[in-house]
């Protein structure tokens, strides 16, 4: 019998399941937008792995960012994606579903 671990290139979407872009997504799912800056300072991830993660996202088509001009000068906003709304929402499905399964072990 295959382990979950075999099974998760299949079932998961690599994109999303990473720890730190499952936290950025969980993040945006909540809030649906913010500015790279708060990001930053809610997951405690430091600036260049926050940009790699969002790179990722971004090009996965499951986040936007774009330019602000606001009170404190330029600031770069990130809002989840209709994609990445309901891709984060499956993920999480099948993350209950294998912990359900697991539960049963």
């Amino acid at each position: 019998m295959p382990s979950l671990k075999q099974k998760r290139p299949s079932m998961l979407d690599g994109n999303i399941i990473h720890p730190k872009r499952l936290v950025i997504m969980t993040i945006l799912f909540i809030l649906r937008e913010v500015t790279e800056g708060d990001l930053a300072k809610i997951t405690g991830i430091d600036w260049g792995s926050l940009s790699t993660h969002l790179s990722r996202l971004e090009k996965s088509g499951y986040i936007e960012r774009k330019k602000v001009i606001t009170n404190r000068g330029l600031r770069t906003v990130v809002r989840i994606t209709d994609i990445g709304y309901g891709t984060y929402k499956e993920e999480v499905e099948k993350l209950k579903s294998l912990i359900r399964k697991a539960e049963k072990v």
